[in-house]
């Protein structure tokens, strides 16, 4: 098997791995929440997609830069900004409550993990490149395509974006903690997933399991 072919093999483990774990999330917040506020998982999805287009201009200056690590520095700190205003948005304006927040936060990781996984999976289903080929080493390199990858990510990146949904819901000046959380680990991944993929991963999950925790703590849903 080519390696191409090894590593489409992985991301395709992993996407499978990764839809699991969601199927398993989705269905934990159906029976603890119920269905009623379910809907708010598609405006959760919306407010990515806001989010996404929001990153365009940091895009489009950090693509410029010739230092490829500076480039992924920027768009790491200023993206994980701009996702953090957009969500305070969604979770003020549109998604009222705590149980919507946390639908919309449901909503949010997944439609982030879709895309991730279509963008790889169009990356590497094909001859990999040299470009596509510094993008899979900045991330991890090989080891990061592993399926076991992709149920961690799964399960932290749902974490976080749960967390930071439920604590925007408490209250606005939350967003300085989600957005300094989110900084951070953004950063740790763009600066460290080459060299110290486990250890990012791990400092990942911790930040997520506090974000998760501390909103469910305030909003009593605990």
């Amino acid at each position: 098997m080519t390696a191409p072919a090894r590593v489409s093999g992985r991301i395709r483990a992993g996407a499978a791995v990764m839809s699991a774990v969601l199927v398993l999330l989705a269905a934990a917040l159906v029976v603890l929440f119920g269905i009623s506020d379910a809907g708010a998982a598609l405006l959760g999805v919306l407010g990515w997609l806001v989010a996404l287009a929001a990153r365009l201009p940091a895009l489009a200056s950090a693509g410029r830069l010739h230092d490829p690590d500076r480039s992924r520095t920027i768009l790491a700190a200023t993206s994980a900004v701009t996702d953090e205003v957009a969500r305070l948005a969604l979770v003020l304006v549109v998604a009222g409550g705590y149980i919507p927040a946390l639908w919309a936060g449901f909503g949010w990781a997944l439609a982030e993990l879709v895309f991730v996984l279509a963008a790889h999976l169009a990356r590497f289903s094909r001859p990999v490149g040299r470009r596509a080929a510094e993008q899979l080493r900045s991330e991890g390199g090989f080891v990061s395509t592993h399926p076991a990858h992709g149920g961690v990510r799964g399960i932290t990146t749902t974490a976080f974006h749960l967390g930071a949904s439920l604590l925007l819901a408490t209250g606005s000046w939350w967003v300085l903690v989600t957005a300094s959380a989110h900084v951070a680990v953004n950063l740790a991944f763009a600066r460290g997933a080459r060299r110290r993929l486990v250890a990012v991963q791990v400092f990942g999950a911790v930040v997520s399991a506090a974000l998760l925790a501390a909103g469910l703590i305030a909003s009593d849903l605990r």
